[in-house]
């Protein structure tokens, strides 16, 4: 559900008073981003700044590797020259090193027509500057800011400054990336995530160097005198709002900015027919899984253009012309060729963060020759995995010859084919900090008893979900029509940014023991809901298909659409409803909202579906669709596997009933997640698995809620699996692991926020 025009006002209005620039200049229009990436240039140029290590603060681990997300996929999907890159990290990026580089690097260089792209990743905070209208000015904290304490001076980059060389480039086509935040919550852990923000500065004023440097390049500052939304044509994208968090999360074998991850992974499969308004909202609703809403929630601001009236109006999200981006849509790149070109390391950053982290032996990718759009005969098996970077063997590759060169090159993006789960797949939970110590040897005693179960220490490795007492929550995160009562002593679960799963607080002075078995439904559903997050491949599967998520009255309208984007087969116009448009967050949907899914098949074969729902109030639903109870056959009073069949060209809408089937969004306010899973064979065991909830075929409602979903997620997995088969070489076979092949199967992967 998207902003009103007075509400979306006053929020970008609070966001760019911190970096001094009025409510009538809103960062420019998301198409602008993606014309910019796609589109031959003169030249494109970065400066990429990261920042682990502070001096006397708190180490961040991330940001480092989010200069090489930024780099990797600049350099390897749209085409940068890695010369054009100048990176800065931990000890190099000072003040003036900074400041210097984009001058020289950007200013001076950049011409009209150029791309540049500038990414920082570190501590943000608010310091004093008494030219400031607002008292208190947003600032990048460079690694030698210092403290700021007493009346010392702070050595921050001013986002004024920022500004001002943004406003300097001689190119419109300006980019910023900014995965740091402003406000301080007294700590630097949310969680098992880390914040980028420090406490901020109410004494002492910025640096003299830096208002010298900032009276060199401007006289007169945007932050006193601001620029008509002409005098920067770029976009700018933030981690989070002004009175939000920035944070970054731990993953199995590396950490990175949750922000900055999710956003270059959606960038890595992009497409010419995506806007940049899709691929942030599909990275804000990867983020909000992780941090929680309102913790963090990314920004794209764009320029209000003033309308006849003199008012302001949002400019259409339009898609991506037909530029050529410099390599296809793809899951990574290959950057080295090891033992004579027989072992092939591969970068995987388009790769979902949830695949990356189960990736198993013999997954295979398949290279694209470079400048060509077939495939090539030859693979990469996986054979070993460090963070985002894997080593894969060449196979089906004929010894290179004087007459038959190898044919494999640095660069070549790889796209996935098959993906191999482990069978054996746990379910992580954080202990929190806040816990005593006698509490946390509590806990890990009693989760050790439940199967498929495993604790950490939050904070020291990933996980899925936090364990912690009810009272620690932010619950003024939460909407005030989800408020709930908080037992005295309760414990509960969270998300990993802290956020409190409402179903899962037990009662006033309950022990730990007791909590943990009582938790065990719970955790069932969490780890079959992680199951089937695995199988998300919008961006890899090579099905044709399309569904839309819609509202049904007062009238119809589709507020999502997601769609395979690398099916041979191309997806004709489908406009029954018009397509809402929803902002930079996942859409919010009001309780009693009547919602239903509509589902195209647009391959060239008969598939299968079924959606499997984890809703707003802790529970699992799986909805099939249905023949009309009057089309039914006679003495018929229990579903086929036959009824969830799409054939090629076909269009059918989950619940289905004579155009009034619909779901009915019930319950708690709070994030629903909806996988919509297509396979080319049916789904035996699924359904062998389901019987015994299936509704008889006169209820117009298909909607199951199932109470044993762990069970259920195995037999989808297992389906897809044997779907599978007929394409999967005997290596990737083994009974500790599910296969599934891009030719096979599809999960499209909706999140909405009940409001």
């Amino acid at each position: 559900m998207g902003l009103k025009r007075r509400e979306f006002l006053r929020r970008a209005s609070g966001i760019l008073a911190g970096l001094g620039i009025s409510e009538s200049i809103i960062w420019k229009s998301s198409q602008r981003y993606y014309q910019a990436l796609a589109a031959p240039a003169s030249r494109k140029l970065a400066l990429l700044v990261g920042i682990n290590a502070y001096p006397g603060l708190n180490a961040l681990s991330g940001c480092v590797t989010d200069v090489e997300l930024q780099r990797q996929l600049l350099v390897y999907r749209f085409g940068f020259n890695p010369q054009d890159i100048v990176t800065l990290t931990d000890g190099q990026a000072t003040r003036a090193n900074i400041e210097d580089a984009f001058i020289n690097h950007l200013g001076q260089q950049a011409l009209n027509g150029d791309l540049v792209v500038f990414h920082f990743s570190g501590y943000g905070r608010r310091i004093n500057w008494d030219q400031s209208t607002q008292g208190l000015q947003t600032s990048l904290m460079p690694v030698d800011a210092g403290t700021g304490s007493g009346e010392k001076p702070a050595n921050d980059i001013l986002e004024a400054t920022l500004w001002e060389l943004l406003r300097s480039l001689k190119t419109d086509r300006a980019i910023a990336f900014l995965d740091t935040s402003y406000s301080y919550p007294g700590t630097t852990l949310q969680g098992n995530l880390r914040i980028r923000s420090q406490q901020g500065v109410p004494t002492g004023n910025p640096s003299d160097a830096e208002l010298a440097f900032l009276e060199k390049i401007s006289p007169k500052p945007s932050l006193l005198f601001p620029r008509s939304p002409s005098s920067f044509k770029g976009v700018i994208l933030a981690a989070s709002g002004a009175n939000q968090l920035a944070t970054e999360g731990r993953w199995n074998g590396f950490s990175a900015g949750v922000f900055t991850y999710a956003i270059t992974q959606q960038l890595w499969l992009a497409t010419p027919g995506n806007s940049l308004q899709s691929s942030l909202q599909k990275a804000s609703c990867a983020v909000q899984q992780i941090a929680g809403f309102p913790l963090q929630q990314p920004q794209l601001l764009k320029t209000l253009e003033a309308s006849p009236s003199g008012e302001g109006n949002n400019p259409p999200d339009e898609t991506l012309p037909g530029f050529a981006f410099n390599q296809p849509s793809a899951e990574g790149a290959v950057t080295f060729l090891e033992d004579n070109g027989q072992t092939a390391v591969l970068w995987l950053g388009g790769l979902p963060a949830q695949a990356i982290e189960s990736l198993e032996v013999n997954s295979i990718f398949t290279p694209v020759p470079l400048g060509e759009s077939a495939l090539a005969s030859y693979r990469f098996q996986v054979r070993s995995r460090d963070g985002l970077t894997v080593k894969a063997q060449v196979v089906g590759l004929e010894k290179s010859t004087d007459e038959s060169p190898n044919p494999l090159k640095v660069g070549q993006v790889v796209q996935e084919e098959v993906r191999t789960i482990p069978r054996n797949i746990n379910l992580t939970i954080a202990l929190d900090t806040a816990l005593q110590r006698i509490e946390r040897v509590d806990a890990t005693s009693a989760f050790a008893g439940i199967p498929r179960v495993t604790t950490v220490i939050a904070q020291e490795q990933p996980a899925d979900y936090l364990f912690g007492r009810a009272q620690e929550a932010m619950l003024a995160q939460l909407p005030s029509s989800a408020l709930p009562i908080i037992p005295s002593g309760s414990y509960a679960l969270f998300s990993p940014g802290k956020n409190l799963l409402l179903n899962t607080m037990g009662e006033q002075g309950e022990a730990i023991k007791s909590s943990a078995q009582r938790l065990v439904p719970q955790l069932q559903t969490l780890l079959a809901t992680k199951l089937l997050r695995l199988t998300a491949n919008e961006g890899s599967s090579r099905l044709g298909v399309r569904v839309n998520l819609e509202t049904l009255g007062p009238e119809a309208q589709a507020i999502v659409q997601s769609e395979t984007r690398r099916a041979p087969w191309e997806a004709p116009e489908l406009s029954a409803v018009p397509l809402s448009r929803n902002g930079n967050s996942p859409l919010g949907v009001p309780l009693g909202s009547r919602i239903r899914y509509r589902a195209f098949n647009y391959s060239d074969r008969p598939v299968y579906c079924l959606l499997f729902s984890l809703d707003n109030s802790g529970n699992v639903v799986v909805l099939y669709p249905s023949d009309d109870p009057s089309t039914s056959k006679t003495g018929q009073t229990q579903p086929t596997l036959e009824q969830n069949l799409l054939v090629p060209g076909e269009t059918l809408t989950i619940p289905t009933g004579s155009g009034t089937g619909s779901w009915v969004v019930h319950g708690q306010a709070g994030l629903t997640e909806t996988q919509v899973i297509f396979s080319s064979s049916p789904f035996t065991k699924t359904f062998s698995a389901l019987s015994g909830f299936m509704r008889p075929q006169g209820d117009a409602q298909p909607l199951i809620p199932v109470t044993n979903p762990l069970a259920i997620a195995q037999a989808i997995l297992q389906d897809l699996h044997t779907a599978s088969m007929v394409s999967l070489p005997n290596a990737n076979t083994s009974p500790d692991r599910w296969a599934l092949h891009v030719e096979h199967w599809a999960t499209l992967s909706f999140i909405y926020r009940a409001i």
